[in-house]
């Protein structure tokens, strides 16, 4: 695949550590690769730093004080442990209550120019990932298969505000013909 744009992980390096996606063939990009072109005018983003003066030793994945923004990607494990999901719904409000607005970026969801405009209230004119491309696969490891209870229903409640996304996936999901390891009837 020969795709500009790659699944996200938190930063270039980790995208390149862990190379080379084993369902569909595509590279990760680095979560800072898609906010300069997302937020050109934004040179502050503070990564895994603590806020100064917060009284927490909550480590945002990026931050702008410039324009009070915390965006946080959600890997997989956000969506197995029961716990992960409550701590990032208390991570949420804290920072909120800050006074920033928090960006939650599930692994499944692709900054598409759709998504975001959706997320940030961007336009972006060159194109970004590309909404054909499903996020989920057996060989990754990252099906509904693989979530808790209460993970599923956290993909399930924000697959709903990715309607294009959803389809995507589920519908590759189901030409993969395997139940037990893709738990695509959990997201129908």
């Amino acid at each position: 695949m020969n795709e500009k744009w790659g699944f996200i992980r938190e930063t270039k390096e980790e995208a390149l550590k862990s190379g080379i996606d084993k369902d569909t063939g595509l590279h990760r990009t680095g979560l800072e690769e898609y906010l300069t072109v997302i937020f050109p005018e934004v040179h502050d983003w503070v990564h895994n730093q603590v806020i100064p003066g917060s009284g927490r030793r909550f480590r945002p994945d990026y931050r702008s004080e410039k324009i009070k923004l915390i965006i946080e990607f959600d890997g997989l494990p956000h969506y197995k442990d029961p716990q992960n999901i409550l701590k990032d719904e208390e991570k949420t409000k804290f920072y909120t209550n800050l006074g920033y607005k928090v960006v939650r970026i599930p692994y499944f969801i692709q900054l598409t120019n759709k998504v975001i405009q959706q997320l940030f209230g961007r336009t972006v004119k060159e194109p970004m990932f590309n909404e054909k491309i499903p996020s989920l696969g057996i060989k990754g490891k990252n099906t509904p298969a693989y979530l808790c209870g209460a993970g599923i229903q956290r993909m399930k409640k924000e697959f709903r505000e990715f309607p294009e996304q959803l389809k995507v996936n589920v519908d590759s999901l189901k030409k993969q013909n395997d139940e037990f390891n893709t738990g695509v009837s959990f997201l129908e």
